[in-house]
């Protein structure tokens, strides 16, 4: 099996993988909850850069070495979405709150897939299922920036060559 470092393999991560910012991304629900928006800027300001932090790490590692890291964010976002859904949300801003919760899911699940995939060491299959994480992760990001709490946003780790890891 051929190493494959953290930051490559991290291709689904909090971190994200490519970024709307990148151009050619979603067009994203404007929300007016002002509220929501800062208390989600804090909390995801907050939690976030930890999570971040090993991504500089471009250590060689097997996918299944690399597979524990990923189960582990998959957790830790999904702790750090369960508390942005406990904040409250003006029933004007509900729907689209709503819909991006859903993609927050989505990514989630992509996650521990992906980590499930790294575990058995089938490129192909880890690349395809990573993919299915860009549509949320994009979707995300757009809505997290448009509404003023740009620190929701899967930013960081560039894609890795299309031919594996």
């Amino acid at each position: 099996m051929r190493p494959v470092s953290i930051t490559a393999a991290s291709l689904w991560v909090v971190v994200g993988l490519m970024t709307s910012s990148c151009g050619g991304g979603p067009e994203a629900p404007l929300i007016d909850d002002p509220g929501f928006a800062q208390q989600a800027e804090r909390i995801c300001a907050k939690e976030f850069p930890p999570l971040r932090a090993d991504l500089s790490d471009d250590e060689p590692r097997e996918p299944g070495e690399v597979a524990p890291t990923i189960e582990s964010r998959a957790e830790s976002v999904e702790a750090i979405v369960r508390t942005l859904r406990g904040l409250r949300v003006d029933p004007k801003a509900r729907g689209p709150v709503d819909a991006w919760f859903a993609d927050w899911a989505t990514y989630v699940d992509v996650g521990r897939r992906y980590a499930d995939a790294l575990k058995e060491g089938d490129p192909e299959r880890y690349s395809t299922v990573a993919e299915e994480g860009l549509e949320p992760q994009a979707r995300i990001s757009a809505f997290a920036r448009a509404n003023g709490f740009k620190s929701c946003a899967l930013d960081g780790a560039p894609l890795p060559p299309r031919a594996g890891l």
